[in-house]
């Protein structure tokens, strides 16, 4: 297998796993590995590593490639954000913790919710997209800007999931895709289309009841089972031989 083979085979699997683009080139003397604003650094190539154990299709070692991870002006504009902007902080210091944020986040996109992203957005706008001009804006704003908090769930390292074939004795499932993926299955997805249109149970039969419109949930599917439910509470209640 040629060069090429190798690069577009490797870039199609790590590309399936990070879930953004991801380009494998080779240029002398080794190949290099590059994505934007995706998985972090440590998270790609280590699970590179893992799966280079496993003799992946071309024969390409992991000890063999450069990894390098670059950041988007929206990445940057979060990465002030996340700092904030106090006019005490020099701007040469919060560049680099700036650096320091992006370079330890993955899928800055999506640690953030629709204001903050929408902040990032105006940033970029005012600042033409200029790294430094970002940090000037925010130490000048009035009121101070306070750090952005990310989001408590961040989700997992890498997103994607890989659909490349392996000979028999690949990797295990952990290796080839979050530990947490689910694939739904036609139950939980009738469940759920139950859930969201507010379905109960009928008390005297356990038939689902889909709710419709207002007024008070009806507890029976049914006049018959209501009917019916009203006959086994009177017998309950009712003394033995009457």
């Amino acid at each position: 297998m040629n060069r090429s083979d190798v690069a577009k085979a490797w870039a199609r699997l790590l590309s399936e796993l990070a879930d953004v683009p991801v380009t494998v080139e080779w240029e002398r003397p080794a190949w290099r590995v590059r994505w934007c604003d995706g998985p972090t650094r440590d998270a790609l190539m280590t699970r590179a590593a893992a799966l280079g154990a496993y003799r992946f299709g071309p024969p390409l070692l992991v000890e063999e490639m450069r990894f390098s991870r670059s950041v988007s002006a929206q990445a940057i504009a979060l990465g002030w954000l996340a700092v904030g902007g106090p006019p005490s902080v020099r701007l040469a210091d919060g560049m680099v913790a700036v650096e320091a944020f992006c370079e330890a986040t993955g899928y800055p996109a999506t640690r953030f919710d629709d204001r903050v992203l929408g902040a990032a957005d105006l940033l970029l706008r005012l600042s033409g997209s200029d790294h430094y001009e970002m940090g000037r804006l925010l130490a000048g704003a009035v009121p101070a800007v306070p750090p952005a908090v990310p989001l408590p769930d961040t989700g997992p390292a890498l997103r994607g999931r890989t659909e490349t074939r392996w000979s028999r004795g690949g990797p295990p499932e952990e290796l080839l895709g979050p530990p947490d993926v689910s694939i739904p299955t036609a139950e939980h997805d009738a469940n759920e289309q139950d859930a969201q249109m507010g379905a109960t149970e009928c008390q005297h039969c356990g038939q689902p009841i889909n709710r419709s419109g207002r007024g008070r949930p009806a507890k029976y599917c049914s006049g018959t089972c209501r009917t019916a439910a009203h006959r086994a509470l009177h017998a309950a209640g009712s003394p033995a031989g009457h």
